[in-house]
């Protein structure tokens, strides 16, 4: 399973967005390419846009296993697990425009980790104990989704606003292996709910295109407590008409405590900030 979702993540990495503008054609001409004013609202946008780079990760995830009356430890993945601090990773991104009045956007997060290692300090998960100086394995699958549909709410020459509504999906998977017992840990959650939030775009200069956008979410509907924030900044330069690069920070924070679904009793918090550097391809 976790195959074929970094074969998709792989191709169609953390956005596929289907954009939509207001038509302008009437007073378009292609001079404005020449022209150092920029307009957002009458600025063309490329049909098909790609991203192809590298994307640099730092997840940072902790959670306690509450299988017993007493509860657990937190447990530190990267810390006490020793998995890695960092991911690179290949990034192709795929965006697509439309001339019409409706918007939709999508983001995907993931994490693939294992890690075996000799524990520096005495685990605690639920009813489990595991020693100091024990030869473990252990894996952490992570993977978020959200699709949104985008309101226009305002515009002007520097900036497109709208607002978002949507849903926000997550599954993670954790296994620990004492390899000295023959012992096993394993675990699995996943959820959906409710998102909102802003997005806005635009032209700082003939040249450069931004973007921006933060989503919010909780639980509402659910008995666990849920908050889930992304913010991603996004900045771009084009060399000529069709060909660019790009810049791109993505940040998810997410935490969720007193869970109690049948694979999975505790809390989970995870912050996974990415760094990106693209080539970009305008086709139009």
């Amino acid at each position: 399973m976790y195959i074929k979702v970094f074969i998709l993540i792989f191709c169609v990495q953390l956005s596929t967005d289907l954009v939509a503008y207001t038509s302008y054609k009437r007073n378009h001409r292609s001079s404005s390419f020449i022209d150092n004013r920029s307009d957002s609202t009458k600025a063309e946008l490329p049909l098909l846009t790609f991203h192809l780079g590298g994307a640099l990760a730092f997840p940072s995830i902790s959670m306690r296993l509450a299988d017993d009356q007493n509860g657990g430890n937190p447990v530190h993945i990267q810390n006490d697990l020793l998995h890695h601090g960092y991911n690179l990773v290949p990034k192709l991104n795929v965006m697509i425009a439309l001339k019409n009045s409706y918007r939709f956007t999508s983001d995907v997060y993931f994490v693939l980790s294992s890690k075996s290692a000799t524990l520096g300090k005495d685990i605690h998960l639920g009813n489990h104990n595991f020693e100091g100086g024990t030869k473990v394995h252990s894996r952490f699958n992570f993977f978020a989704g959200n699709l949104s549909y985008i309101q226009p709410l305002s515009k002007n020459r520097r900036y497109n606003l709208g607002a978002l509504f949507g849903l926000a999906g997550a599954h993670a998977f954790f296994r620990l292996y004492d390899e000295v017992k023959n012992a096993t840990v394993e675990r699995a959650l996943w959820f959906v709910n409710p998102i909102v939030g802003l997005d806005v775009y635009g032209y700082l200069a003939k040249k450069v295109f931004y973007r921006a956008a933060v989503k919010v979410s909780a639980s509402p509907f659910n008995k666990y407590s849920y908050t889930y924030f992304t913010f991603k900044p996004y900045i771009e330069y084009h060399f000529t008409k069709n060909i660019g690069i790009g810049l791109r920070m993505d940040y998810m924070n997410m935490s969720i405590k007193d869970i109690h679904q049948r694979q999975f009793k505790g809390k989970l918090n995870m912050s996974l900030p990415v760094i990106s550097l693209v080539g970009v391809v305008r086709l139009f």
